[in-house]
């Protein structure tokens, strides 16, 4: 597939290509060399180049063109309201922009299933979430790689950063930093919202309800099975949270057959093989997520993400109450046939929002389906 852009005037074209591989790709750099000559062809990755860009920047929210515009930024001015918070802690949020910032933090210890990486590989794929996240909620998203080489240097990191953020999401990090960073951020007021413990597993849950809900299996009496459940943080308790009853731990490497028979549903968290005996299979493994545009049949974190966030920096605080909420809440915004919306659906951030919004106002116990 190729794209074509003639620029008037000038003489140039712009091509763009796709290849189904980097081989094809180095094959057709290589012929288009021979063909038209090194001089006269400059060829680039649109991936890097976009890269490049760093993907989002600051915007300046006050004018600062005249002499008393700029007095509002002067020293003078930071002091008044340096004293106000000082008489005033309770409003920080209020006379400050920390209610809409987010910290996007990351130790690169579990980007794919590459292992521990240094810290600054990670940032490319902070800055696309921080994109996304941006986008869908409109707060400000900061993408911060931390060299972090244990859980307690993440988590004092953490604490550190926490009195300038309504909230701290963690990103590509392994679960033994998360659970510190998480335990040590209990007493600061500020939030934690994690990429695969809440955010992924609330996709994977709303999932697993449908998928249910599609074979007319209602959720207290289906055996579900759940493989490498040390990569789902809370799926878990979520899942049981939901309503499922029968939930079977299988460790990856073990024969995934229940003596009982065939399963109603197998959540594969690492990518085992089918089983044989006909459990039919939900695949959910969060370091090998699908692209957005085959997130109706897998889960992603981006569809539960940006609403987890937007309620934790309204709220200061993310209960597992929420987290139930959020699974039921997207589990109903999917389409006929669908197991989940798509990440990309217009309008899914504000909805599941306002369903948590609502929630979170009026808690209510919820029904079984």
């Amino acid at each position: 597939m190729t794209e074509t852009h003639h620029e008037p005037g000038l003489g140039l074209y712009c091509i763009s290509a796709d290849t189904d591989s980097p081989v094809t790709l180095l094959r057709l750099r290589t012929l288009l060399r021979e063909r038209l000559g090194a001089e006269l062809v400059h060829l680039g990755d649109p991936v890097l180049d976009a890269a490049a860009t760093g993907k989002i920047t600051q915007r300046l929210c006050v004018p600062a063109i005249t002499v008393r515009e700029r007095a509002l930024l002067d020293t003078e001015a930071d002091n008044r309201v340096i004293n106000h918070l000082i008489l005033n802690p309770g409003s920080v949020d209020s006379s400050t922009g920390r209610r809409r910032r987010i910290a996007l933090i990351s130790n690169a210890s579990a980007v794919a299933d590459l292992g521990p990486l240094p810290a600054a590989v990670v940032l490319p794929a902070l800055e696309s979430a921080a994109a996304h996240l941006r986008r869908a909620t409109g707060l400000d998203v900061y993408p911060l790689p931390v060299a972090a080489d244990t859980p307690q240097d993440l988590a004092a990191t953490a604490v550190a950063l926490a009195p300038g953020f309504a909230t701290l999401c963690l990103s590509h990090t392994h679960p033994a930093y998360s659970g510190a960073v998480r335990t040590a951020l209990e007493h600061t007021g500020t939030p934690l919202v994690d990429t695969t413990a809440h955010a992924h597993a609330v996709a994977v849950t709303a999932a697993t309800l449908n998928a249910l809900r599609h074979k007319a299996v209602p959720v207290g009496s289906a055996r579900v099975v759940l493989t490498g459940a040390h990569r789902g943080g809370d799926l878990s308790g979520l899942l049981l949270a939901a309503g499922v009853r029968s939930l079977t731990l299988h460790e990856a490497g073990a024969p995934a057959v229940d003596p009982c028979g065939p399963a109603d549903l197998l959540i594969d968290l690492v990518g085992i093989p089918a089983p044989q005996d006909g459990t039919p299979v939900l695949r959910a493994c969060p370091q090998d997520l699908p692209p957005l545009h085959m997130t109706t049949r897998r889960a992603h974190p981006l569809h539960a993400l940006p609403a987890l966030l937007t309620l934790a920096a309204r709220t200061r605080r993310l209960t597992p109450h929420s987290l139930v909420a959020a699974a039921r809440a997207l589990a109903e915004l999917a389409g006929p046939g669908q197991l989940l919306p798509a990440v990309d659906e217009p309008g899914l951030a504000q909805a599941l929002t306002t369903a948590l919004a609502r929630d979170s106002a009026h808690p209510t116990p919820k029904p079984e389906h």
